[in-house]
């Protein structure tokens, strides 16, 4: 069994880092070069706050459920 869940974090670990790794993959090569400060707003550009609100409620929200999950894991049992 633990053979199986060692299979599957790698298998997971490679997925997540293809996904991750993805944008770079994508970039086209004789087009414009990536510029990584493009991506953060610089003093006086406006943000947008809904979308930060949103990507934090649903990381509160997969924080919150993956600790109920790991909690679960050393909750003892009656016997």
């Amino acid at each position: 069994m633990k053979t199986l869940t060692r299979i599957t974090t790698a298998i997971v670990a490679v997925v997540v880092s293809l996904f991750a790794a993805a944008p770079a993959f994508a970039s086209e090569g004789g087009g414009e070069k990536f510029d990584p400060r493009e991506q953060f707003s610089s003093a006086g550009d406006p943000v947008n706050v809904v979308a930060i609100l949103i990507v934090g409620a649903i990381l509160l929200v997969v924080i919150l459920g993956a600790s109920q999950v790991v909690g679960n894991l050393f909750e003892k049992k009656d016997a």
